[in-house]
Protein backbone atom coordinates (compact mmCIF):
# COMPACT_ATOMS: atom_id res chain seq x y z
CA UNK A 1 0.00 0.00 0.00
CA UNK A 2 0.87 3.19 -0.38
CA UNK A 3 0.59 5.96 1.62
CA UNK A 4 0.82 9.61 0.59
CA UNK A 5 1.92 12.02 3.41
CA UNK A 6 -0.59 14.90 4.19
CA UNK A 7 0.78 18.21 2.41
CA UNK A 8 1.30 21.12 4.60
CA UNK A 9 -0.10 23.50 2.00
CA UNK A 10 -3.87 23.28 1.84
CA UNK A 11 -5.52 23.87 -1.49
CA UNK A 12 -9.16 25.46 -0.02
CA UNK A 13 -10.76 27.94 -2.03
CA UNK A 14 -12.20 30.97 -0.42
CA UNK A 15 -11.84 33.89 0.61
CA UNK A 16 -9.35 35.84 2.63
CA UNK A 17 -10.58 38.51 5.07
CA UNK A 18 -8.66 41.28 3.42
CA UNK A 19 -10.86 40.39 0.17
CA UNK A 20 -14.12 40.36 2.05
CA UNK A 21 -13.89 43.57 3.58
CA UNK A 22 -12.61 45.16 0.24
CA UNK A 23 -16.20 43.38 -1.26
CA UNK A 24 -18.38 44.61 1.64
CA UNK A 25 -16.77 48.16 1.54
CA UNK A 26 -17.73 48.18 -2.63
CA UNK A 27 -21.60 46.78 -1.56
CA UNK A 28 -21.97 49.91 1.26
CA UNK A 29 -20.57 52.54 -1.50
CA UNK A 30 -22.90 50.89 -4.17
CA UNK A 31 -25.87 51.01 -1.72
CA UNK A 32 -25.25 54.54 -0.69
CA UNK A 33 -25.21 55.23 -4.07
CA UNK A 34 -28.53 53.90 -4.21
CA UNK A 35 -30.07 55.89 -1.48
CA UNK A 36 -28.42 59.04 -2.12
CA UNK A 37 -29.71 58.75 -5.90
CA UNK A 38 -33.39 57.90 -4.58
CA UNK A 39 -33.76 60.57 -1.70
CA UNK A 40 -33.01 62.94 -4.86
CA UNK A 41 -35.76 61.31 -6.98
CA UNK A 42 -37.61 62.08 -3.77
CA UNK A 43 -37.12 65.44 -2.97
CA UNK A 44 -36.97 65.96 -6.98
CA UNK A 45 -40.39 64.58 -6.91
CA UNK A 46 -41.77 66.42 -3.63
CA UNK A 47 -41.31 69.66 -5.38
CA UNK A 48 -42.70 68.72 -8.74
CA UNK A 49 -45.85 68.16 -6.50
CA UNK A 50 -45.96 71.42 -4.99
CA UNK A 51 -44.96 73.03 -8.32
CA UNK A 52 -48.03 71.38 -9.50
CA UNK A 53 -50.21 72.34 -6.74
CA UNK A 54 -49.15 76.61 -6.74
CA UNK A 55 -49.98 75.65 -10.74
CA UNK A 56 -53.41 74.53 -9.72
CA UNK A 57 -54.01 77.62 -7.43
CA UNK A 58 -52.83 80.11 -10.13
CA UNK A 59 -54.95 78.50 -12.80
CA UNK A 60 -58.01 78.51 -10.12
CA UNK A 61 -57.16 82.54 -10.11
CA UNK A 62 -57.27 82.26 -13.60
CA UNK A 63 -60.27 80.62 -14.36
CA UNK A 64 -62.58 82.48 -12.08
CA UNK A 65 -61.08 85.56 -13.83
CA UNK A 66 -62.57 84.48 -17.02
CA UNK A 67 -66.24 83.09 -15.88
CA UNK A 68 -67.34 85.54 -13.54
CA UNK A 69 -70.00 87.31 -14.63
CA UNK A 70 -71.00 89.42 -15.70
CA UNK A 71 -68.58 91.66 -16.87
CA UNK A 72 -69.95 93.95 -19.01
CA UNK A 73 -67.84 97.44 -18.16
CA UNK A 74 -69.75 99.57 -20.34
CA UNK A 75 -72.53 99.40 -18.02
CA UNK A 76 -70.11 99.56 -15.17
CA UNK A 77 -71.11 96.09 -14.10
CA UNK A 78 -67.78 94.52 -12.92
CA UNK A 79 -66.83 91.48 -11.06
CA UNK A 80 -64.67 91.92 -7.83
CA UNK A 81 -61.92 89.41 -9.46
CA UNK A 82 -62.11 92.31 -12.43
CA UNK A 83 -61.34 95.41 -10.64
CA UNK A 84 -58.43 97.62 -11.18
CA UNK A 85 -55.51 97.81 -9.12
CA UNK A 86 -53.31 94.85 -7.32
CA UNK A 87 -54.69 92.39 -4.95
CA UNK A 88 -52.79 89.86 -2.71
CA UNK A 89 -53.46 86.98 -0.87
CA UNK A 90 -51.83 84.29 1.08
CA UNK A 91 -52.85 80.47 -0.31
CA UNK A 92 -52.38 77.52 1.19
CA UNK A 93 -50.09 75.39 -1.04
CA UNK A 94 -50.36 71.74 0.03
CA UNK A 95 -49.11 67.79 -1.09
CA UNK A 96 -48.07 64.68 0.29
CA UNK A 97 -44.36 64.46 0.79
CA UNK A 98 -42.41 61.47 2.31
CA UNK A 99 -40.37 61.86 5.48
CA UNK A 100 -36.93 61.70 4.23
CA UNK A 101 -35.77 60.82 7.70
CA UNK A 102 -38.02 57.31 7.76
CA UNK A 103 -38.42 57.52 3.38
CA UNK A 104 -41.68 55.84 4.34
CA UNK A 105 -43.99 57.83 6.11
CA UNK A 106 -46.08 60.22 4.32
CA UNK A 107 -47.25 63.33 5.59
CA UNK A 108 -48.75 66.58 3.89
CA UNK A 109 -46.33 68.97 3.12
CA UNK A 110 -48.57 72.82 3.57
CA UNK A 111 -46.68 75.79 2.28
CA UNK A 112 -47.89 79.62 2.65
CA UNK A 113 -47.13 81.43 -0.60
CA UNK A 114 -48.11 84.95 -1.72
CA UNK A 115 -50.26 85.39 -4.73
CA UNK A 116 -50.46 88.63 -6.37
CA UNK A 117 -53.50 89.28 -9.03
CA UNK A 118 -52.76 92.71 -10.58
CA UNK A 119 -56.13 93.80 -13.28
CA UNK A 120 -55.40 96.43 -15.48
CA UNK A 121 -57.94 98.23 -18.21
CA UNK A 122 -56.33 97.89 -21.06
CA UNK A 123 -59.50 99.04 -23.34
CA UNK A 124 -59.09 100.73 -26.96
CA UNK A 125 -55.00 99.31 -26.94
CA UNK A 126 -56.14 97.64 -29.83
CA UNK A 127 -58.02 94.25 -28.72
CA UNK A 128 -61.16 94.87 -27.93
CA UNK A 129 -62.98 98.10 -27.29
CA UNK A 130 -63.50 96.78 -23.48
CA UNK A 131 -60.59 94.86 -22.18
CA UNK A 132 -58.66 93.85 -19.01
CA UNK A 133 -55.32 92.23 -18.60
CA UNK A 134 -55.09 90.24 -15.11
CA UNK A 135 -51.96 88.90 -14.11
CA UNK A 136 -51.38 86.03 -11.75
CA UNK A 137 -47.91 85.66 -9.71
CA UNK A 138 -48.11 82.84 -6.94
CA UNK A 139 -44.05 82.59 -4.94
CA UNK A 140 -43.44 80.26 -2.43
CA UNK A 141 -40.29 78.94 -0.90
CA UNK A 142 -39.32 75.27 -0.17
CA UNK A 143 -36.56 73.92 0.93
CA UNK A 144 -34.68 76.99 1.23
CA UNK A 145 -35.39 77.91 -2.37
CA UNK A 146 -37.47 80.48 -4.44
CA UNK A 147 -40.49 79.11 -6.70
CA UNK A 148 -42.97 81.09 -8.82
CA UNK A 149 -45.28 80.42 -10.73
CA UNK A 150 -46.59 82.92 -13.36
CA UNK A 151 -50.08 83.29 -15.54
CA UNK A 152 -52.15 86.46 -17.24
CA UNK A 153 -55.02 85.91 -19.24
CA UNK A 154 -57.28 88.85 -21.08
CA UNK A 155 -61.31 89.01 -20.61
CA UNK A 156 -63.41 90.57 -22.99
CA UNK A 157 -66.33 92.11 -22.22
CA UNK A 158 -69.40 89.54 -22.01
CA UNK A 159 -71.41 91.91 -24.63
Amino acid sequence: MNFSQPSTHSHERGFTLVEAVIGLMILVLAASVVFFALSQMNRQASIARLYTAAEFLVQQQIDEIQTDTPFIPQNSQIPSELAVGTVTTNPTISAVDINPSTSSTTYNVMLTGTMTSTVSNISNSGLSEYAYLAQIQLTYSYRNTKYEVDAWTIRGSDQ
